[in-house]
């Protein structure tokens, strides 16, 4: 019998990017990943969370019996789940929040959709600039939140962030600096059928974070295949030129930084472990942190995630994005709520400000494609890469220093600037060169 289970699951490996089926959602308490490898070598379960406590796991009908036959003890979290969630509120409830910030302050906030989920909901995307109708040459910014249906604590921090925001702008200065120099755009729920579900993947039960291109397995970004919120996200990335981002979870308290999908180091490795330790530290849980320390931990060196939004922004669209984990409890009682937006609402501001730390380009002819070679010059001369740029815009965040761009367009014509990258300052223009 245990034989021909396992045999059954091992069957259920799906090839590519395909992802796991989520129909059981399981905390195994006191082991690592290593009891169930079989299964996760195979590719029939993800594992996610992995902690000194124990790990979560997740995959099709069968694992439960496949680990009572093993002899190891689990949770069924799905059971849990099934009234943790009657506090908060709908997501009609959420898409009135957002629509009553814009009607307090619409010159800044605009509401949209960029589509629809599986189960037809509007995937609300919030826009957040001082001419907020206008597509201004300034850094752009996005978070995303709740990927994971049933790590809800992001999807409230960001209405609470979006909701602060309208109502000090003009008041508070340094929020209102950076609304007036940045294009800011903050989607609370990218899974708002899981949430109405209290499940962690979408209303086809397939894991949202494991379904964007994986850089170590695709040649390209295709949409082709893939859930409709991933295709909806992918779609509106490939209209802007978002530089830095970040993705709410819950779980546990730390901020994830990559590579996810393989053990190399990132181009910008100590940048992004600085920009990680910068928003940990203004968080008390995060930098007081006893599993994870200063709060920050590489992904793959916690445990490997293939298809993670992540890795796919940076790679394909030049967008260098953290992941945060806001809270142990995945759904804590809505009454902790302010206490989490507390803990992380300087970091939140903080983050959002470094998309300043960078520079760019525009130029003055519209929709000119090419590629841009980045050179740092000082304080160390180094090769960045190069880059494709469309719509006749680049913009990269970076450290410190001055840095050459060499640009070629797609007609062959070339010209090259010098700008400097500055620690810690919201610039009027972005610090973009106008050509």
């Amino acid at each position: 019998m245990k034989k021909t289970l396992a045999l059954a699951l091992f069957a259920l490996s799906l090839p590519g990017f395909a992802s796991v089926k989520i129909q059981e959602e399981i905390y195994i308490m006191g082991q690592s990943p290593a009891v169930v490898k079989e299964l996760v070598d195979a590719g029939t379960v993800e594992i996610d969370h992995v902690t000194s406590h124990g790990f979560e796991l997740y995959g099709p009908t069968g694992i439960m019996d496949y680990l009572d036959q093993k002899n190891i003890i689990y949770t069924d979290m799905k059971a849990m789940a099934k009234t943790a969630l009657a506090e908060y509120p709908s997501h009609a409830e959420i898409g009135e929040k957002l629509m009553k910030a814009q009607a307090k302050n619409p010159g800044i906030i605009k509401v949209f959709s960029i589509g629809k989920s599986v189960k037809g909901k509007e995937l609300w995307m919030v826009k957040i600039s001082d001419n907020v109708n206008v597509d201004e040459v300034e850094p752009e910014f996005k978070y995303i939140s709740s990927m994971h249906g049933d790590e809800i604590t992001g999807r409230e921090l960001t209405v609470s962030l979006i909701e602060e925001i309208a109502e000090k702008y003009g008041k508070d200065q340094e929020i209102t600096d950076l609304v007036n120099n940045t294009e800011m755009f903050i989607m609370p729920s990218m899974n708002p059928d899981g949430s109405e579900r209290r499940q962690r993947g979408n209303a086809n039960n397939v894991d949202l974070n494991r379904n964007f291109p994986d850089i170590t397995r695709d040649s390209q970004s295709s949409t082709a295949g893939r859930q409709i919120e991933n295709q909806h996200v992918m779609n509106f990335q490939a209209t802007r030129q978002f530089a830095l981002s970040a993705n709410f979870h819950g779980g546990t308290i730390v901020v994830n930084y990559p590579w996810d999908s393989k053990y190399d180091r990132h181009p910008l490795d100590g940048f992004v472990k600085e920009l990680s330790t910068g928003y940990a530290e203004l968080n008390p849980d995060m930098r007081n942190s006893r599993e994870f320390a200063g709060g920050i931990t590489n992904g793959a060196d916690w445990y490997v995630v293939r298809g993670g939004m992540q890795d796919w922004s940076y790679f394909w669209f030049n967008d260098l994005q953290l992941t945060v984990e806001l809270s142990h409890t995945k759904y804590p009682p809505y009454t902790e709520i302010p206490t989490h937006y507390k803990n992380n609402r300087d970091s939140m501001i903080y983050f959002m400000k470094q998309v300043h730390r960078g520079a760019g380009f525009k130029l003055s002819r519209p929709n000119v494609e090419g590629v841009v070679t980045v050179k740092q010059l000082s304080p160390v001369a180094k090769d960045m890469g190069s880059y494709a740029f469309n719509s006749s815009e680049f913009y990269k965040v970076m450290p410190e220093g001055d840095y050459s761009f060499s640009i070629k367009e797609k007609s062959g014509a070339t010209q090259t600037i010098e700008v400097s990258v500055e620690k810690d300052k919201v610039k009027s223009n972005g610090n973009y060169v106008q050509l």
